[in-house]
């Protein structure tokens, strides 16, 4: 196993990106080590790299390296990561960036994804209820099932309660969340009412409604779809 890492180490050292890196940290990014790799040179690495629970776990306690931890959702075998793993994980995402490829590439392709995903919306931390609706997102976008339509109506009610929340990370994700679900039928027709009576009674939700109305309209348009 530490050969393994210590071959994946040497990778990011190689492919190393000291400008990526030292903008990274002039915007803020509280990483100790941070070899600066692109998504795309650590999916090159993921791609050469067999997927391993043990090897990625052992990755995504190495905490201390960026690329460590984002590299360890891409090779986690979805069939052997489970519910009591995801709820290890979710305490243990450090910021926004992690959770982003998390959601991405292993919580979303999770057959309880849509159950996290409403779990970690309704948690306290800022950061947890972020991964939720980011998560929430990822899934509507993968094949999803029927039977979580209501999952996912009762994360939209969270989501509209979060739109203006002044965590601007939070409110961005409880928008991209309702963005997308305006492109479900049966989501649509479940969250624009809700908008239009809040939009009544407080004029802040009016433009969320038209932005989600034209939304729903432009991606009827882009499918084909000409029914509304």
């Amino acid at each position: 196993m530490q050969q393994k890492i210590k071959e994946i180490k040497l990778k990011f050292r190689q492919a190393m990106n000291g400008v990526v890196s030292h903008h990274m940290r002039e915007q803020g990014a509280d990483y100790k080590i941070n070899f600066g790799l692109t998504l795309p040179l650590l999916k090159r690495i993921a791609h050469e790299t067999p997927a391993d629970a043990q090897l990625a776990t052992a990755l995504w306690n190495d905490t201390a390296v960026r690329e460590s931890m984002m590299l360890a959702p891409m090779i986690y075998p979805i069939e052997e990561f489970g519910e009591a793993e995801a709820d290890r994980w979710i305490h243990q995402i450090p910021n926004t960036e992690i959770a982003d490829i998390c959601c991405k590439y292993l919580f979303a392709r999770l057959p309880f994804a849509a159950q996290k995903a409403l779990a970690w919306c309704r948690l306290d931390s800022i950061l947890q209820q972020y991964t939720g609706f980011q998560l929430a997102s990822s899934r509507l976008i993968a094949p999803h099932r029927e039977d979580e339509i209501p999952m996912f109506k009762s994360i939209a009610e969270i989501a509209i309660s979060k739109a203006f929340d002044c965590h601007r990370n939070l409110a961005f994700a409880a928008i991209t969340f309702l963005k997308q679900a305006v492109h479900d039928d049966s989501l649509s027709d479940y969250i624009l009412p809700l908008l239009k009576n809040l939009s009544n009674e407080n004029a802040r939700y009016t433009g969320l409604f038209e932005d989600l109305c034209q939304e729903r309209d432009l991606f009827k348009e882009l499918s084909g779809d000409d029914s509304h």
